[in-house]
């Protein structure tokens, strides 16, 4: 079901200037906003970072989530640690996603 998902939020992902894409303040407004673009767009950052470490690190950084956790679990790492991480500012919105999950499921336990 989530890989269903992911293909338009990707695509919604791709209306909004590249540069946006890459910034730990749009991420923190998509994934704390009532929107339903805002909430589109969280979940397809969770999703897009949740699939690429499934297959290779981002930013020198990996994860091992389990097959069954759930986007409300997924947004509740993320917003969690941002939240006990302000001074991770300069990294891209991947990154910190990916930082998040790997936090909570390193690889390797």
């Amino acid at each position: 079901m989530k890989k269903l998902l992911l293909i338009p939020l990707l695509a919604l992902l791709c209306v909004t200037t590249a540069h946006a894409l890459t910034d730990r303040e749009h991420l923190e407004k998509w994934c704390t906003r009532g929107s339903s673009v805002a909430a589109g767009r969280c979940i397809g950052y969770l999703l897009a970072a949740e699939d690429a470490l499934a297959h290779d690190a981002i930013e020198g950084v990996r994860a091992c989530l389990p097959r069954e956790i759930g986007l409300s679990e997924q947004h509740r790492i993320v917003i969690d640690w941002l939240r006990d991480n302000p001074q991770a500012q300069a990294l891209s919105a991947l990154g910190l996603v990916a930082r998040a999950y790997a936090q909570r499921y390193p690889c390797g336990k």
